[in-house]
C-alpha cells in the first residue's frame, strides 16, 4: 500500500497538537505530585501514543482538525514548560502580558467589531502595498529591541523565530499573526494576566 507523503507543515502542526495535548497532562500529574520523574515519562509517553492511528485517525489529527495549528510562540512556550516546568515568571510573564495587550485589541477587531479588520494586515505581501510590512517590521523589531534590553530572552526567542518561520512558510497559514500568538495562548495569557492581578497569594 503506497503511503501519501507527509509535508512538514502538516508534521510541524501535529507535533505542536501533541506537545500541547502531552503538556496538559504533565501539568496535572504534576498536580498530583508524582514519584519523582513519573509525570515526565507518561507525558512522554502519551505524546508517542497521540501519533497512532485509532481506526483511521490518530489523536493529533483529530485534536488538529478541531483547534488548527498552535502558533510558534505556543509551540515554543510549551517547550519551555516542559524543560522548566516551575514557571520562571521573569521570562514568561513579558510575553503573556504583551499577547493579553494585542489580543484585547486584536481579536474583537478581527471578529468585525470596529471599521477595520487587522488580521487581513498579516498577509503581508498581499493588497496593502509597503505600509503594513513596514509598520510590522518596526512592531516587531521595536519588541526585539526591548526584550533584548530587558533580557526576556524567551520573548526574543519566541518573535524571532516565528517571524523565521513565517518566512520558510513551515506552518500551513501565510498570516504571521498565526505565527505569533493564537487564541489558546490567548486565553490563558489573559487568565494568568488577570490572575496576577487581582489575585495575591496569602504569605
Amino acid at each position: 500500500m503506497n503511503l501519501a507523503p507527509i509535508s512538514l507543515q502538516t508534521i510541524i502542526g501535529l507535533i505542536g497538537i501533541s506537545l500541547l495535548l502531552s503538556a496538559i497532562l504533565l501539568r496535572i500529574l504534576l498536580r498530583l505530585k508524582l514519584k519523582k520523574q513519573s509525570p515526565y515519562l507518561f507525558s512522554v509517553l502519551f505524546f508517542a501514543i497521540t501519533f497512532i492511528s485509532f481506526s483511521g485517525d490518530s489523536i493529533n489529527i483529530y485534536v488538529r482538525g478541531l483547534l488548527n495549528d498552535i502558533s510558534i510562540t505556543t509551540l515554543i512556550l510549551l517547550t519551555y514548560f516542559f524543560i522548566q516546568p516551575t514557571t520562571n515568571t521573569k521570562q514568561t510573564h513579558p510575553i503573556f502580558l504583551i499577547i493579553t495587550i494585542i489580543g484585547l485589541m486584536f481579536y474583537p477587531l478581527a471578529l468585525g467589531i470596529g471599521p477595520i479588520d487587522p488580521y487581513s494586515w498579516g498577509f503581508l505581501n498581499k493588497d496593502h502595498g509597503l505600509t503594513t510590512p513596514i509598520i510590522f517590521l518596526f512592531i516587531l523589531m521595536s519588541l526585539m529591541l526591548f526584550a533584548w534590553i530587558k533580557n526576556y530572552n524567551l520573548l526574543l526567542l519566541s518573535l524571532v523565530l516565528s517571524v523565521i518561520v513565517y518566512q520558510l512558510e513551515l506552518l500551513e497559514s501565510r498570516n504571521i499573526w498565526d505565527y505569533l500568538f493564537d487564541p489558546l495562548i490567548f486565553t490563558y495569557a489573559l487568565i494568568t494576566t488577570f490572575v496576577g492581578i487581582f489575585y495575591t497569594p496569602n504569605k
